[in-house]
Formats: C-alpha cells, sequence, structure tokens
C-alpha cells in the first residue's frame, strides 16, 4: 500500500499503521498540547515501549536547529502516537480501547489551557495605519450578588454566553447614570473570556465609517470592540443620515457583521428614549440593560460589608457607596476615576 501522502504530506498516518499493522485504526485526539513537552516525555519515560520512530524536520536558520513537522512513535503494543503541530493522535487496534484511553488519559496532562485574557487593546494611529496597543487591565474584586441589583445575574449569565462564541456578531448596550458600575462590569468581563478586546475612544469612534477603520476591522475579526460614551454614535437621527451609525449596524448586521464576527458593547449615560430604534430592532440588539443605583436593601447591604454601621433610605450607585463618608449631612466624596470612568 501507498503510504505517502503525496507532494504536501509526508506520511498518510492511516496508511502508515495498516501497512504496519494490516488493519484499520481507531483514533483518539487531543488538540492544543505542549508539543515540546510531550515528546520530551514520551522518549524517556516511554523509551522501552517504542519500537520504531519516523519524523520529518525542517531546519530553521533563525534559531539554527531543526524542528519536527511530522512525529510517529510505533509502540511495541501496537499503537501509533502521532505528533503534528499542537496536536497528538493516538492510533490503535480497536481491541486495544482500554489500552489507548490509559494512554490518552495520560497525554492530557500536556494540553495547554487557554488562558483568560487580562489586557485591552488600544487604537494608535502608526506610520502604517491603524494599529492596537495592549495595556494590562486589572481585575477587578467585583461581587455580583452583592455590588449589582438582584435581576443582573441572570443578564451576565447571557451575556458571558454570547460574548464567548467564536466568529458570532453582537451588539450589547449598556445604559445608566454614571457610577453605577458599567465600566468595572466591562473589566470583569474582559478577565471572563479569550478573545482580543479592543476600545475605541469616543473621538475614534467619529470616524467609524473611515476606509481605514474598516480595513482594521477585517485584520481584527472576533474581537469584541468597547465604546465608551457612545452618546454622538447612537443619538436618535431623526430624518438626518447618521453615517456613524450606520456603520455600527452594519457592523452587527448583514454581510459584513457575519464576516467579521465582532462583538460590540456600547456605554451610554443619556435616556433610553434619545437612542435611535433603528439599534433596538429585535434580531438586532443581543442585550440591553440598564444600571441603576442599588435598591435601598442592597444599599445598605453593601454599606455594612464595608464597615459603615449606618442605614440609607435611598438607592445609592456604586461610586458613592464605596467612597461614602458619614458626618451630619451626607454628601459622598467622590474619587477622581482612573481608566473606565464609570
Amino acid at each position: 500500500m501507498e503510504i505517502y501522502g503525496g507532494s504536501t504530506f509526508y506520511i498518510s498516518r492511516l496508511r502508515l499503521y495498516h501497512a504496519y499493522f494490516n488493519t484499520i485504526p481507531n483514533i483518539k485526539m487531543i488538540d492544543n498540547i505542549d508539543i515540546t513537552a510531550m515528546r520530551k516525555w514520551i522518549e524517556t519515560e516511554m523509551k522501552e515501549k517504542i519500537k520504531k520512530i519516523h519524523y520529518n524536520q525542517t531546519y530553521s536558520f533563525s534559531k539554527r536547529k531543526n524542528f519536527y513537522s511530522d512525529h510517529f512513535f510505533i509502540m511495541r503494543n501496537n499503537i501509533v502516537i502521532y505528533l503534528f503541530f499542537k496536536n497528538v493522535s493516538i492510533l490503535f487496534n480497536p481491541n486495544l480501547e482500554n489500552e489507548a484511553q490509559e494512554l490518552q488519559n495520560q497525554l492530557l496532562l500536556f494540553r495547554v489551557r487557554s488562558k483568560k485574557n487580562t489586557q485591552i487593546s488600544l487604537i494608535i494611529n502608526a506610520s502604517k495605519g491603524l494599529t492596537t496597543k495592549s495595556i494590562e487591565i486589572k481585575k477587578p474584586k467585583l461581587n455580583l450578588n452583592l455590588h449589582y441589583n438582584d435581576d443582573f445575574k441572570k443578564v451576565h449569565l447571557t451575556i458571558l454566553k454570547n460574548i464567548k462564541k467564536q466568529k458570532s456578531k453582537g451588539l450589547y448596550l449598556f445604559h445608566g447614570m454614571p457610577g453605577t458600575g458599567k465600566s468595572t462590569y466591562i473589566k470583569h468581563l474582559i478577565h471572563q473570556q479569550n478573545k482580543q478586546v479592543i476600545f475605541l475612544s469616543p473621538k475614534l469612534a467619529s470616524n467609524l465609517d473611515d476606509l481605514a477603520l474598516t480595513e482594521f476591522l477585517l485584520d481584527n475579526k472576533n474581537c469584541i470592540l468597547v465604546i465608551e460614551d457612545a452618546e454622538e454614535l447612537i443619538l436618535s437621527r431623526d430624518n438626518h443620515h447618521n453615517s456613524k451609525l450606520s456603520f455600527l449596524l452594519n457592523l452587527t448586521d448583514g454581510l459584513l457583521g457575519e464576516s467579521l464576527g465582532i462583538q460590540i458593547i456600547a456605554t451610554f449615560n443619556t435616556d433610553l428614549k434619545n437612542i435611535d430604534k433603528a439599534l433596538l430592532r429585535k434580531g438586532r440588539l443581543t442585550s440591553i440593560y440598564e444600571f441603576k443605583p442599588l435598591t435601598i436593601d442592597k444599599t445598605n447591604t453593601l454599606l455594612k460589608n464595608l464597615g459603615h454601621e449606618i442605614e440609607i433610605d435611598k438607592p445609592l450607585p456604586l461610586t458613592d457607596i464605596f467612597n461614602f463618608e458619614v458626618d451630619t449631612n451626607y454628601h459622598p466624596k467622590l474619587k477622581k476615576a482612573v481608566g473606565f470612568r464609570n
């Protein structure tokens, strides 16, 4: 049997197995592995079980060493371990199910788990066009049950589920008075998923229909775009054409949206009635939530949690609660915000 895979492949794994053992194998696979660590483990810990080795290497002039492309370990128990890029395949006789499963369980130790995102990318105008510069975003100490009203936990779970979907589009509108936790929640959300998060400043957002930005987005598919203070972008057009809004709608709907797979999170402080109704159309808007001051019960619970032995008779926003000072006349002391502002 011809075992070679043609001009673009070294050896066909299935044909190689058939050539050695004259049977059609079953296969167990693991992706996203630390291939270097796994290879060393196989070569040392399973050395006595290896019958033969076949490999394909390519020389790197920059690294001055050979790198494996394909690597086959023919084991004495009629199992073949095939390493390719960041994947491993275990080919085995159907009668060796237990042995193959035990081997897979051992090799699972080398799987690389995706790291949660800890950065946000800022768009900058470089000599060759728009590009990004990443900055670390510190994970906020956030308790969704304590810091937000009771209806928010369910909303958060839905948002998180949708945000994590690969190559999916979506529009999320967060609105409410300043200090109610919109930006803090976005920071929290960044740490809950693995996509690139790009911050679009209000000034740059005003150029959303710019050809340069379109080209930039084509190079940054499957990302999350955060637009804070997006009033200028999403206020009602009445009878006037708003090209900025049209571009935004195209990112979350239609052919452009399907192609880019961009999730957009926009925050604003204006009343919902001032928002262009085109944004609220069913099927276009993924989620909308109004961040309100905490209820009286929630306000007092959080104040007590922060060490304040006092009861308040009105709802307070998070900013006022975290900067609360007790005196004869309640006047919350506000600290200057850094980074995200509300």
